[in-house]
């Protein structure tokens, strides 16, 4: 009995190793379709006025339809000659949370897969706008300047 323990557990656990993950695969690929890429569009002045509130927006779609339903979108926008630290390595990328404990600003969905921030120059320069947006798996963090005077 003993002989065959020492046969049997590696059998088990590398039959579960190639048939659990199978499993997942046939549920994500039954379609045949690989999900399509969200796009981000910037939507913003490139120049704006100190103490002048300007709308900072995105449209997000998938394919030709709106995302209304993103998991999150934040802004982040600092001075180009204060860019922020990027995180460690080890890290990874950084949650909601983390970009928020950062200076990033939530956005509203405003419909039609646009989502906004109204924001107020302070200072006059060059400011850097980025846009952190999760929805599902995807994740993408397109960037844009605004020339503030």
């Amino acid at each position: 009995m003993r002989g065959q323990a020492r046969w049997f557990m590696p059998v088990v656990i590398l039959m579960l190793v190639f048939i659990l993950p199978g499993c997942s695969y046939t549920e994500q690929s039954a379609s045949g379709e690989m999900p399509e890429m969200i796009r981000v569009k910037l939507m913003m002045p490139d120049q704006a006025k100190v103490n002048e509130e300007v709308a900072l927006q995105i449209k997000l779609t998938q394919g030709e339809k709106p995302v209304n339903d993103a998991d999150h979108v934040q802004f982040q926008i600092w001075n180009e000659q204060n860019e922020p630290a990027a995180p460690a390595a080890e890290q990874g990328m950084m949650n909601a949370d983390e970009l928020e404990a950062r200076g990033a600003v939530k956005a509203s969905a405003v419909g039609d897969g646009v989502y906004e921030v109204r924001h107020t120059f302070q200072e006059p320069g060059v400011y850097v706008v980025q846009a952190h947006v999760t929805s599902g798996a995807m994740h993408t963090m397109p960037r844009a300047k605004v020339t503030v005077e």
